[in-house]
C-alpha cells in the first residue's frame, strides 16, 4: 500500500489536494471519509477538426467538442466543426505537481529507450512548450542527457536517462508503474463529464426502430422496446432464456452513434486511476506516425474522443467489478466498468445468475443513475464522488419478484417481456438464417418445419432454437460431405440431437 507521505509528494506545491477538491458543492465530487499495466498512447486528430479556444478552461471546452460532435446522425470527419482545448501550458493547468510530471516523463524513457521529444510528447499528451519545460527541468537536474538529432532539420534530438535519472526512475516506478499519458484532475474530469450529460442528443425513434429492424419481433413488442430505449433511462428485458434479450440490447448499444471524451487516467489524492481501456474505447480518429508534430498546442491529448462505449457484464461478475480495482504490483487502479461505460451503455446479462446477489448489484447502480453521481473507494481510505452518466440495461429469464422487492424494482421505469416468439415469428427468423449461412431450402419447407415444431408439446420454441437447429444441421452436412440443405430429413435429425441434449425442451 502506498504511504500517505509518497502520496502527498505529488502535490502541487504550496496547495493541498483536499482544499482544491473540497472546493466543488453541492454535490462535493470529493471528499475525504473512511470508507495492468499499460502506457496507452493518445491518438491525434486532424488539424482542420482544431480551431482556438483561448481564454476557455479545459474541462469547458472538452464538453464544448463532446456535444458538438454527438448529435444523431454522426457528422463525418469533413462536416465537424469542433472545438477542442490548448494545450495547458503552464503547470498549474495541468493541476499536477512538477515532482510528478518528472518523475512520470523519466519513467516513459525509461521504457523507451532513446526517446525524441516529439515521442515523449505522444507518450505524455502534452505539448512542446510543456515537454521543453520538463526536459530543461531533467537536464538540470542532470537526469537525462542529449544524444542525438533524430532529423537534422527539426532539431529533435533524442534523449536518454543518465546514472543518476536511471535511479530516479527505479524510486519512481517504486510508487507505481504507471507510465501513460500524464491524468486529467478529477474535478476536470467531473465537469467534462457533466458537460457531455448536459448537451447529448438522444437517438431519434427513427434511428432505435432501424436497429431494431435486425431482429424479429411482433409488432407490440418492437414498439415497446424502441419506447423503452428512447427514453435513455434504466430498463430491464425479461422473459425465457434464448428469446433474444442479450440480443437486442447488445445490438442497440452497439449501434449508438455519438462520440464522448475519455481520459486516459485520473489523478486523485496522489493516486492514478486508469480509466482508458482499448478493448471497449474506440478513438475516432487513427494516430499518426508519430514522427512529426502539428500544431501541437491546438489539443489536448490527456482526452481520448471515443464513439460512445458500451460494456457488457455477464454472469462473471463479481464484487471487484463493482469498485475500483487497485493493482499491487503496478501500483495504480483500474476504473470500474461501469465508470469505462460513461457516457455510454453498460449492459448487464443473466441478472440473477452472477456470484453477487442480483438486489445487490442492481442497488449497486440503480441508486447512483437515480441520483446522478457515485462514490468510488481508494484503499487509503478517501472516496472519490464522480457524475455517473450510463444508460444501465438489464436482461434476465428470472422472474422479476426473485430478484429484489417492489421497492428497487420500482426505480426501474421500463420492465418489458420478451416472449417466445410465435410461429410466424419463428419461420422468418429460420428463414433469413437460412439465407445468411447459404443454406438450402426447398420450397415450403420451412411452413412444415414450423408446424412441426410448434404441434409439440411443452414449451413453445425460443428465438435461439432457429440458430442452435440450423448449426447443427450445418455441421451434419459436413460430416456427411455434402452441402447443407435444410429438409424434413435433416431438420429431423437436428430436432432428435437437439431436443435430446436441451432435456426436453430446455434452453442452454
Amino acid at each position: 500500500m502506498e504511504s500517505r507521505q509518497a502520496s502527498e509528494e505529488e502535490l502541487p506545491e504550496g496547495e493541498s489536494n483536499d482544499r482544491v477538491v473540497e472546493s466543488r458543492r453541492p454535490p462535493p465530487m470529493f471528499r475525504r471519509e473512511n470508507f495492468h499495466r499499460g502506457d496507452g498512447l493518445g491518438p491525434l486528430l486532424d488539424d482542420d477538426m482544431m480551431k482556438d479556444v483561448a481564454g476557455e478552461s479545459t474541462a469547458t471546452a472538452l464538453g464544448n467538442v463532446a456535444s458538438s460532435l454527438e448529435a444523431d446522425p454522426p457528422a463525418t470527419t469533413e462536416s465537424k466543426d469542433s472545438t477542442l482545448p490548448e494545450q495547458p501550458r503552464a503547470l498549474v493547468e495541468v493541476g499536477l505537481s512538477k515532482a510528478f510530471l518528472t518523475d512520470l516523463t523519466l519513467k516513459i524513457m525509461h521504457y523507451s529507450g532513446t526517446p525524441s521529444a516529439a515521442q515523449l510528447m505522444r507518450r505524455l499528451g502534452l505539448g512542446q512548450s510543456m515537454v521543453q519545460q520538463i526536459l530543461r527541468t531533467l537536464q538540470e537536474e542532470r537526469l537525462c542527457e542529449v544524444l542525438s538529432q533524430s532529423d537534422l532539420f527539426t532539431g529533435n534530438y533524442r534523449y536518454r536517462l543518465s546514472e543518476r535519472g536511471t535511479a530516479r526512475a527505479a524510486e519512481a516506478l517504486e510508487r507505481t508503474r504507471y507510465a501513460g499519458p500524464v491524468p486529467v484532475t478529477a474535478e476536470q474530469y467531473a465537469e467534462v463529464i457533466r458537460a457531455q450529460q448536459k448537451r447529448r442528443q438522444a437517438p431519434s425513434p427513427a434511428r432505435i426502430k432501424a436497429i431494431l429492424d435486425d431482429f424479429v419481433l411482433a409488432p407490440e413488442v418492437a414498439d415497446a422496446v424502441s419506447r423503452a430505449l428512447y427514453s435513455g433511462k434504466t430498463a430491464m428485458l425479461h422473459g425465457p432464456s434464448g428469446s433474444g434479450k442479450t440480443s437486442i440490447l447488445e445490438g442497440y448499444a452497439r449501434s449508438l452513434d455519438g462520440v464522448v471524451l475519455v481520459p486516459y487516467a485520473l489523478y486523485v489524492y496522489g493516486q492514478v486511476i486508469r480509466v482508458f481501456d482499448p478493448s471497449i474505447h474506440e478513438p475516432v480518429e487513427d494516430a499518426d506516425d508519430g514522427n512529426a508534430v502539428k500544431d501541437d498546442g491546438k489539443l489536448d491529448r490527456r482526452w481520448a474522443l471515443v464513439r460512445r462505449p458500451t460494456v457488457v457484464l455477464g454472469s462473471e461478475i463479481g464484487q471487484e467489478s463493482l469498485e475500483l480495482a487497485y493493482d499491487p504490483q503496478a501500483r495504480f487502479y483500474q476504473a470500474p466498468p461501469h465508470m469505462k461505460a460513461q457516457g455510454g451503455v453498460l449492459v448487464v446479462d443473466d441478472l440473477g445468475r452472477q456470484k453477487t446477489e442480483a438486489r445487490e448489484l442492481m442497488a449497486r447502480w440503480l441508486i447512483p443513475v437515480e441520483r446522478g453521481w457515485d462514490s468510488l473507494s481508494l484503499i487509503t481510505g478517501e472516496k472519490l464522488t464522480i457524475p455517473f452518466d450510463i444508460q444501465l440495461l438489464f436482461a434476465t429469464n428470472r422472474s422479476l419478484d426473485q430478484l429484489a422487492d417492489d421497492a428497487l424494482m420500482r426505480r426501474i421505469l421500463y420492465k418489458l417481456e420478451i416472449p417466445s416468439p410465435g410461429p410466424e415469428e419463428f419461420a422468418e427468423i429460420l428463414r433469413q438464417l437460412c439465407h445468411q449461412r447459404n443454406v438450402q431450402v426447398p420450397e415450403g419447407a420451412i411452413e412444415r418445419m414450423v408446424e412441426r415444431l410448434y404441434s409439440q408439446s411443452g414449451e413453445k420454441p425460443r428465438a435461439a432454437y432457429a440458430r442452435d437447429l440450423l448449426e447443427v444441421v450445418i455441421e451434419g452436412a459436413a460430416y456427411d460431405g455434402q452441402e447443407p440443405v435444410l429438409d424434413e430429413e435433416s431438420f429431423e435429425r437436428a430436432l432428435k440431437l437437439f431436443m435430446s441434449h436441451q432435456g426436453g425442451g430446455e434452453a442452454a
